[in-house]
């Protein structure tokens, strides 16, 4: 019988030390001033002769249920790290001779820098909780983001597509949704461009833009916008669709036609595949937005460390995908959702609509927009 993994063999330990230091954070300080309150009401009222009644025991405030940190069972390791317990133990290995530290197994380590990515909770209560070194939590989440970001950047590039992929699009054709997602960052709003696949995988990452720039002018500075235009990321015949109302028209980047379109019509067929292809990409950033170090980004050190932070749970959203662990997957909107979602995107967005109308439209694209609408129907 192979012994037990050494994770276990740390997290099992002190499990009730750590569960009672995780309900000391609600708030004691407040608990604390409203006895004091209520000494000092009863003080009062026996100086002034009043007789005392018993203070009616008040009905027990529900509280939040406590994270399984560190977790004991197979169940909890999604709560605990947005990921499976196998998934857990295939990073672990994969991992195991990059993630290093003086006296903590790798495994430990992984388990900080995880714990840290889904659940946003402070360092130093992540250290109380594992108890492990106070320095340990925040050096174990830079080594990870170091090591993926320099090791596996290739979990975030567009793979060669088999042909059956390319079915499952809604588009014909259609490579991914392009999309700009903002995030509150330590110095201000953050903007990252994403490119999502039709199973919401992310083919593309572009993060730490300042996020008053229109997604226009994102795209323009990224490097995957001169990689398109040079004609190195599509295959002749092959397109992004451009999620939001700032994208223009261009001949690898397609967008909805414009204004009132007949029911039923090709244009109105291509409208709405191209819509719902837009969705993967939204339910991707909404994937994004789960993780807890991604609520908590102000708290960062520096643009640069968000930005880290957000590529970190890009690589790991795609290695989820790809084990078909669906721990961290948003779960599809509803058209309600949507739209609201939409409404709430551009109010962060500082639109330039003279850039997007008075942008030169290739013919090539109204040309090829026409052709893919036609074929939409078929599918």
């Amino acid at each position: 019988m192979t012994p037990p993994p050494p994770l276990l063999l740390l997290l099992t330990h002190h499990l009730t030390a750590a569960v009672a230091a995780l309900l000391v954070l609600v708030d004691p300080a407040a608990a604390d001033a409203d006895a004091d309150a209520g000494a000092r009401d009863r003080k009062r009222r026996r100086r002034d002769g009043e007789e005392e009644e018993e203070d009616p025991v008040p009905p027990p405030s529900p509280l939040p249920l406590p994270l399984p940190l560190p977790p004991t069972s197979p169940d909890h390791y999604p709560l605990a790290f947005r990921v499976s317990a196998p998934t857990f133990h295939f990073l672990s290995g994969l991992l195991d001779p990059l993630l290093s530290h003086p006296s903590l197994p790798s495994s430990t380590l992984l388990a900080l820098a995880l714990a840290r990515l889904a659940t946003g909770l402070p360092y130093p209560t992540l250290a109380t909780l594992f108890q492990v070194p106070a320095s340990a939590p925040r050096a174990a989440s830079r080594r990870l983001r170091r090591v993926l970001l320099a090791n596996f950047r290739f979990w975030l590039a567009f793979p060669a597509e088999p042909a059956s992929a390319s079915l499952s699009s809604p588009l014909p054709s259609c490579r991914g949704a392009l999309a700009c997602a903002r995030f509150d960052g330590p110095e201000g709003p953050l903007a990252a461009q994403l490119v999502a696949g039709a199973s919401s995988r992310i083919l593309s990452l572009a993060a730490g833009f300042r996020g008053d720039r229109t997604d226009l002018e994102v795209l323009k500075l990224s490097s995957l916008h001169h990689e398109l235009e040079q004609g190195r990321v599509l295959d002749p015949g092959q397109y992004l669709a451009g999620d939001g109302d700032e994208y223009p028209l261009l001949p690898w980047l397609m967008v909805p036609f414009p204004g009132p379109v007949v029911p039923s019509s090709p244009e109105a067929e291509f409208n709405a595949a191209h819509d719902a292809m837009c969705r993967k990409a939204r339910r991707t950033v909404r994937s994004l937005k789960g993780w807890g170090a991604i609520v908590r980004l102000r708290e960062e050190d520096s643009p640069r460390a968000a930005a880290a932070c957000i590529g970190t749970c890009a690589m790991l959203h795609n290695v989820l995908l790809a084990r078909e662990d669906y721990s961290a997957l948003a779960p599809e909107a509803e058209e309600e959702e949507e739209e609201a979602e939409r409404a709430l995107a551009a109010l962060h967005r500082r639109t330039d609509p003279a850039g997007v109308e008075g942008a030169e439209i290739d013919r090539r694209a109204l040309l090829f927009r026409r052709a893919v609408a036609a074929t939409v129907r078929g599918r």
